[in-house]
């Protein structure tokens, strides 16, 4: 079994006195939905010998996330990162097959939604060499950012090379990342790596464009689901790609040469060269790798020593996205999400209770990352100078 996903937000609910138990209950189901996953395409394959040594089953969403609720959709991408090959398609016809049919018999997963970003292959060229100029689509964009933000590789069996492909890939983008970005240096006084932080920035203002197309391309339908998770873990994604840029230059990885334990100090890398970008790369891929929450709380953990403060932002993050699993969770109250009509909203219990809980977070963000409180707190002079101006 995987080791607990959360283990900085456990520290921080107990910092708090709180008892945040709604992530214990979303890891326990994303495991089992993993577990009907990998049984499902077994079954449907009769082997476990499923993916070729050049492909990758990449779960992402709320999979990835360890977010899973019931009703959460399977979103998955098959990732290739070798040469055209029919069998490619072939592959992935036969997990969609699995996922369709393990949906209709209620074994705990769902299939993707119809917007074709997930449930289908990704090829390692266009993710590594389209990024910017007319050939990179916001299909692609979305693609790439969210193996950043949001994927982890599953193994079929102990033979396939899922996590490898997965590593490949992630480390590839990234190096094009730091290594191309002509104002990024690992010896300058500045380390923030403009060149991801902007491509991030410009998901997160894809994504706000994208929801209003479909509003109405879709005519409103299931449109207060959309709009909360736009409150929720869509921001998280932002705010976590955000945190990681500005951890480079709080606590660059190259620096670490001091007893002080420090965001990256888990990662045992072995550091080269100070002129190098190696170590930022591999602070990056290990980011990759960390649930969205859970880096953000490590950020937090690492940066924010008031305690007053941390308790507060540790709530209104933390405690808030705790509620908002706990909702989301409830049956109920999920489907009325889904059915809600724009011009009902207003009046509606349950999404008032959202647009509260999502207020209360964008608070807990607001404060931790432009804290007017001081003009000296570092993480609040970051993003005057790197978000805004």
């Amino acid at each position: 079994m995987t080791p607990d996903p959360f283990p900085t937000i456990a520290k921080l609910a107990a910092e708090c006195e709180a008892v945040w138990d709604a992530y214990g209950i979303a890891v326990t189901a994303t495991r089992h939905a993993e577990t009907v996953l990998i049984q499902a395409l077994r079954d449907e394959a009769g082997t476990d010998r499923i993916l070729d040594a050049d492909s990758a089953l990449v779960l992402c969403g709320s999979f990835a996330r360890y977010e899973m609720v019931p009703g959460s959709d399977c979103d998955w991408t098959l990732l290739i990162n070798g040469v055209v090959s029919n069998r490619h398609a072939d592959v992935a016809r036969q997990i969609c097959r699995a996922i369709k049919r393990a949906d209709q018999e209620k074994k705990g997963i769902c299939a993707p939604g119809s917007s074709g970003t997930f449930g289908n292959m990704s090829f390692s060229h266009e993710l590594v060499h389209r990024i910017g100029g007319g050939a990179d689509s916001n299909a692609n964009l979305t693609r790439r950012i969210l193996m950043l933000l949001e994927s982890r590789p599953v193994s079929v069996s102990r033979a396939d090379s899922s996590r490898e492909i997965w590593d490949s890939v992630v480390r590839s983008i990234l190096e094009r990342y730091f290594e191309e970005d002509v104002h990024f240096s690992p010896t300058a006084a500045r380390k923030v790596p403009r060149f991801l932080l902007n491509d991030l920035t410009r998901y997160w203002r894809t994504i706000g464009v994208d929801y209003a197309a479909k509003h109405l391309e879709q005519d409103g339908h299931k449109w207060a689901i959309r709009n909360a998770k736009l409150r929720f873990s869509r921001k998280l994604l932002y705010a976590a790609g955000l945190a990681f840029c500005f951890a480079c230059h709080l606590d660059p990885p190259e620096s670490r040469r001091t007893a002080q334990p420090d965001l990256f100090s888990h990662l045992g890398l072995d550091v080269p060269e100070p002129a190098s970008a190696a170590p930022f790369i591999a602070s990056a891929v290990a980011f990759a790798g960390t649930p969205p929450l859970e880096f953000l709380a490590a950020f937090v953990d690492a940066f924010v020593s008031d305690a007053e403060k941390r308790k507060t932002v540790s709530r209104r993050l933390f405690g808030t996205y705790n509620d908002w699993l706990a909702l989301l969770g409830d049956d109920e109250r999920r489907k009325r999400l889904e059915s809600l009509s724009h011009d009902q909203a207003a009046t509606d219990d349950v999404f008032q209770e959202v647009r509260r809980m999502g207020s209360e977070f964008s608070k807990g963000l607001q404060l931790l990352f432009f804290n007017r409180d001081s003009d000296l707190d570092p993480i609040a002079k970051l993003s005057l100078e790197y978000v805004a101006f």
